[in-house]
């Protein structure tokens, strides 16, 4: 070997060791960063969940505890049934996965939903509650407790995930007191007359929109649900920074809460 070869030799070597160990320095950073994440993440829920034991339901401590208290944050769960109509192609659907369990806490959505939800719990009112998007259950969960003498319709493309955390949510104590309903929807479809007969005459007090996230699955989830909406209502859509100007351009006479990705539609 000449002198350059083996010059040449010990650099190739030396950078592929010096690509393996930044390697592993990148994976040891990462776990460390998790664990880290993990120990602030338990230290705030043990604090969050003694402010929790002092909340009054409805409030937004009380709703954080809540979504702890039923597993929280989810992530990667896998999409194992989509629409007909779904936009996405089968490289977007297998990517990720889906997230829940974040929005009291981590997407600071609670304190909006006490603010719209709190003033229900005070006035002790028997409610029709859907959300549309349900994913592991957490949320029912949380629903059901805060309205115990309620109706509670969970909805989804598929019930698969829910179904198989079920036994999980009441060990961990859900569903002691309200039992929720369970129903396979699409929101890209045209469920009018669907949803009249799930709600047998009932009309819908608060609805939620946790699901496709899209302005066309949002917009024709809307077009099925208002028809079936009561005189006071809140309809609560997750997740969408933009579709806010659709409803108000749709529906000029509700009136309209924005802030960031979350939209709050009521009629007064």
């Amino acid at each position: 070997m000449s002198a350059v070869e083996l010059l040449r030799s010990r650099h190739t070597h030396a950078f592929q060791a010096a690509s393996w160990i930044n390697a592993k320095l990148a994976v040891l950073f990462h776990k460390a960063q998790a664990v880290w994440r993990r120990r602030r993440l338990r230290s705030g829920q043990k604090h969050i969940r003694r402010r929790f034991s002092d909340a009054q339901p409805g409030e937004r401590d009380w709703l954080i505890g809540a979504e702890i208290k039923y597993g929280g944050m989810v992530m990667h769960v896998p999409r194992n049934k989509i629409s007909s109509m779904d936009p996405r192609t089968d490289a977007q659907v297998t990517l990720g996965g889906m997230t829940g369990g974040d929005r009291m806490l981590y997407l600071n959505y609670g304190v909006k939903y006490a603010q719209y939800l709190r003033p229900l719990v005070r006035e002790e009112r028997s409610v029709t509650l859907a959300e549309f998007g349900i994913l592991m259950g957490t949320g029912l969960a949380i629903w059901c407790d805060l309205f115990p003498q309620s109706r509670v319709l969970g909805l989804d493309i598929d019930l698969g995930h829910i179904r198989g955390n079920m036994a999980n949510l009441k060990q961990l104590g859900a569903f002691e007191k309200n039992q929720p309903e369970l129903y396979e929807y699409d929101q890209f479809l045209d469920n009018t007359q669907y949803l009249e007969t799930i709600l047998k005459g009932d009309r819908i007090d608060v609805c939620i929109d946790d699901g496709f996230h899209s302005v066309e699955s949002i917009m024709t989830t809307m077009q099925c649900v208002v028809p079936h909406l009561a005189d006071r209502f809140i309809y609560i859509i997750e997740d969408n920074v933009t579709v806010h100007r659709d409803i108000r351009a749709a529906y000029p006479q509700f009136t309209m809460d924005h802030k960031g990705p979350l939209t709050v539609v009521s009629n007064g």
